[in-house]
């Protein structure tokens, strides 16, 4: 829509920096003539560079006002033929979903950024996008769960071309582990864990505990502990991460460690 945010939108996708977002004359603005704009096309400017960004962060987004902001923002031009443009507002879409309890408002919510999706895979780059596989794969989990459906294939060819597209984002390796590990592929799920684990040391709870139960499926016992221990005592980011905590402990419980074993100060 404006210079700034399209400069914004290169940064994000490299080579998109050309995209137009809106007219011609707005997109070829200097910062020093956006200066000499109203102040309602400044804040939309900012708006639109604040939705970009934070819509490109790799973890997840709890924020219900930081979602409400970025669709307003991306609202305005949700109709744009912008691959990363598309798959940012369908990202927005599933994390509010998320976030509601209403079944009827969350099924609603998963269809309408299947159809952002969609618009995204269809304009997608020949050099491709690793976002809009990621969240392709995340927007087919949570309707599998929504509808008792079973993507797990396709979501991990989505998953394995988006670690392939962007090498730097460990929940990507993250979920790509998880889906091998619901597919029984528990050598891959752990080398995909191991892999986002080098990418980011202790970024997740969560990928601790699906390690442990990836080694405690392959039999590794002693190994599993220690992956259930470290989900304890990762710091969450996130409630995947509270409840992977939670379910660590149960995991260790079971495993036959006593209660002082697990919550004491030397785990």
């Amino acid at each position: 829509m404006f210079r700034r945010a399209a400069t914004v939108l290169g940064r994000i996708a490299t080579g998109a920096a050309g995209v137009q977002i809106g007219a011609a004359a707005a997109v070829a603005l200097t910062d020093k003539e956006l200066s000499k704009k109203p102040d309602w096309y400044q804040i939309a400017v900012k708006s639109l560079e604040d939705a970009l960004k934070a819509t490109s962060k790799k973890g997840f987004i709890e924020s219900p006002s930081v979602l409400q902001e970025a669709e307003e923002a991306l609202s305005k031009i949700s109709d744009e033929h912008n691959t990363e443009i598309q798959w940012r507002f369908a990202r927005i879409l599933i994390e509010k979903a998320d976030l509601t309890k209403d079944p009827k408002e969350k099924a609603h919510l998963l269809h309408e950024a299947k159809e952002h999706v969609k618009k995204a895979l269809a304009v997608e780059p020949a050099k491709g996008s690793a976002g809009v596989h990621k969240w392709f794969a995340i927007l087919l989990s949570r309707l599998d769960a929504v509808e008792k459906s079973n993507h797990g294939e396709d979501i991990i060819k989505h998953l394995e071309k988006s670690v392939s597209l962007d090498n730097t984002d460990p929940y990507a390796f993250h979920l790509l582990g998880v889906a091998q590990y619901n597919n029984k592929d528990h050598k891959k799920a752990l080398e995909n864990f191991a892999k986002a684990e080098e990418i980011r040391r202790d970024f997740s709870a969560n990928n601790h505990y699906y390690s442990g139960l990836a080694l405690k499926a392959s039999g590794k016992k002693d190994d599993a502990i220690k992956s259930f221990k470290q989900s304890v005592q990762t710091l969450p980011r996130n409630s995947a991460d509270e409840k992977a905590r939670s379910l660590s402990k149960g995991a260790l419980a079971s495993l036959g460690l006593k209660p002082e074993e697990i919550n004491g100060d030397d785990l």
